[in-house]
């Protein structure tokens, strides 16, 4: 009697274990983990790797931004592809941004729950680079002598830690770091997190970016890898799981675990499946 005892409860246990699966398989897990199959123990690392990597290469950088700035002077980009450039400008923009994830709202509505986390990246991103350009002064390509200039030109910085000219700011003076590159790489970010399959159309997106402030004279080269810099450092404080990110994750979750319980029976508890399918068998019956 005791060995058919032991047998009996033996071959419970892989039932056991896989009622147990189930319900872990149930609990409600973030959208930016679940769906689109980003690990934020390793993602927020790599973009941390990104930030160091272009803050060093801004000095590199500047080698180049004399040479550059005056090749986009030339104009020697086709007319159909500047004016591509020009529609591009949407990309980086406070209304574009503000369509794009109109769209995103209408179109898609499973990644409605992601929109805080989105629109943060880009704000911040766009707030603390325009922050830090309030404390460089250095002037744009369009406003220099670009046949005169040098390399050494592009060492025309001024730090003013004084606040001595915070409060008479004028962002034509200000041309580090670029807010629009900022913009542009949280929202690239943003919605590879959101959209995947369209990671090449984003990132393309982001590329004409850098190519239209250069072309416009709006910024050095070195101004696009700052602002890429910032973009990049905001991004990992809101999908970092420590940081911003766990705020995200848990507002995710809670706005994800009701849709996921009406839509997809296998989060349901067993014997709310069995009373669903006696219900739907009645129904057919009758």
């Amino acid at each position: 009697m005791q060995t058919r005892i032991d047998l009996v409860k033996r071959s419970d246990q892989p039932e056991a274990n896989l009622g147990c699966e189930r319900r872990s398989s149930s609990l409600p897990m973030p959208l930016v983990n679940r769906a689109m199959s980003l690990d934020l123990h390793r993602r927020p690392g790599l973009l941390l790797w990104a930030v160091v990597f272009a803050a060093f290469s801004v000095p590199l950088a500047t080698l180049v931004d004399i040479p550059l700035a005056r090749w986009f002077q030339e104009d020697p980009l086709p007319g159909d592809f500047v004016r591509t450039l020009e529609l591009i400008r949407f990309y980086a923009h406070g209304s574009g941004v503000f369509f794009i994830f109109l769209a995103l709202f209408l179109l898609a509505p499973e990644k409605r729950s992601l929109l805080p986390r989105l629109v943060a990246m880009v704000a911040g991103a766009s707030a603390i680079s325009t922050i830090s350009k309030m404390f460089v002064l250095r002037l744009r390509p369009s406003q220099i002598n670009l046949e005169l200039a040098t390399v050494e030109s592009a060492w025309w910085w001024r730090f003013d830690w004084s606040l001595e000219h915070v409060a008479m700011f004028d962002a034509s003076a200000r041309s580090f770091p670029s807010g629009n590159m900022a913009t542009a790489v949280a929202l690239t970010i943003g919605l590879c997190l959101a959209t995947p399959r369209g990671r090449w159309l984003f990132t393309m997106f982001c590329g004409l970016t850098i190519m239209q402030r250069l072309h416009s004279g709006a910024h050095f080269f070195s101004d696009v890898v700052g602002g890429a810099a910032f973009g990049l450092l905001w991004s990992y404080c809101c999908l970092h799981p420590k940081l911003l990110g766990s705020l995200f994750d848990k507002l995710e979750a809670a706005e994800e675990a009701p849709r996921r319980t009406e839509t997809d029976p296998e989060s349901m508890p067993i014997g709310d499946r069995i009373d669903q399918g006696e219900r739907v068998e009645t129904r057919k019956a009758a």
